[in-house]
């Protein structure tokens, strides 16, 4: 199965944990299917059968750094992963390039998995975007072993996604700055999640919305259990 990033953004309660949780309980998706929840609802996962992820991390492993959180206590409560750079932070967070790439050096430093995430603005020409947000990360350790998502802002959302040849020209551009995982990420449902998938240099997806309904979520897995 290709990769199923869950990002729930802030949203869910222990009850979605919960429906989730009994819901894949007999179902083997291995090492495929990382679950990105809310900080406070890490807890929940902690000994399930698929991956945890963080959706931020601070810059530092501790120090006086009021409201973050230290990719070192993340990895002590059972993550793997954490989403660096999603267009949400940097758009809302004022993230820029050299914040992220700390971020990044110290999620490899705690172990963690960084799932970089990049996209064009509606304005924007994909190429100039794109290489403009990877060549920040170009010399940073273990970027080949990192997932990078990609994420058209205008499709976070909106129902509006590139059609199977754009995602695969731009998913193979990317391929051609790094050799890292390729996961597409926009407005993905049970509707098209096999499409998406099936397009070739395409590694697996990051879901938003359709991630918080527990049956729209399953029927992703076993389409994409089934299709890939």
């Amino acid at each position: 199965m290709k990769t199923i990033v869950a990002n729930w953004k802030m949203n869910g309660d222990e009850q979605l944990c919960d429906n989730l949780i009994f819901k894949l309980k007999d179902f083997d998706v291995g090492q495929s299917l990382i679950i990105c929840p809310p900080f406070p609802l890490l807890f929940k996962f902690k000994n399930c059968r698929f991956c945890l992820g963080a959706q931020n991390c601070g810059i530092a492993l501790h120090g006086a750094f009021t409201g973050e959180v230290s990719p070192q206590l993340l990895r002590s409560l059972g993550c793997s992963y954490v989403i660096i750079g999603h267009s949400e932070r940097r758009r809302l967070c004022d993230e820029n390039d050299d914040i992220l790439v700390k971020k990044y050096e110290i999620a490899i430093e705690a172990n963690l998995i960084p799932i970089i995430c990049v996209g064009e603005n509606f304005q924007e020409d994909y190429r100039l975007a794109l290489e403009k947000q990877l060549n920040s990360f170009l010399k940073v350790r273990n970027l080949e072993k990192s997932i990078i998502a990609y994420e058209p802002v205008r499709s976070i959302g909106t129902g509006i996604i590139p059609d199977s040849d754009k995602i695969a020209k731009i998913v193979s551009f990317i391929k051609g700055i790094t050799s890292a995982k390729i996961l597409y990420g926009g407005s993905v449902d049970s509707s098209n999640v096999a499409d998406i998938l099936r397009i070739d240099p395409v590694d697996g997806v990051l879901i938003g919305g359709a991630s918080l309904r527990t049956e729209e979520f399953y029927s992703i897995i076993q389409i994409a259990k089934n299709c890939c």
